[in-house]
């Protein structure tokens, strides 16, 4: 499991030889960077937030501010097609990472 964005296809690049298909890499990446493994098996999965919901939640949080919609205390927000959003203490929390794998990622270009 890597944590750094290169780190995952360079784990998926020092297990593809061994020819081991045991081992399966996985990590928060980029799904460009990913694609190839993916699609040959070697990473099954990686993880990140969904870029397209971050940024809806990013203006979604921006504008409740705007409008003073958004205070200090509240614990949640209404933040469209993502429904209610987390907030704790000064975190706007968009909630758990997007899982890309096989079936998904050539959906996304990034």
């Amino acid at each position: 499991m890597a944590i750094a964005a290169p780190a995952v296809p360079g784990a998926a690049e020092a297990v593809k030889p061994s020819g081991r298909s045991d081992v399966k890499v996985t990590g928060l990446s980029l799904p460009n960077m990913c694609k190839p493994y993916v699609h040959e098996g070697v990473i099954e999965n990686i993880v990140l937030w969904n870029t397209i919901d971050l940024g809806s939640l990013a203006v979604y949080a921006a504008s409740a501010l705007s409008r003073d919609q958004l205070k200090r205390g509240d614990r949640e927000m209404a933040a469209g097609r993502l429904g209610k959003i987390e907030i704790a203490g000064d975190e706007v929390r968009l909630g758990a990472p997007f899982i890309f794998n096989k079936e998904n990622i050539d959906r996304f270009n990034f």
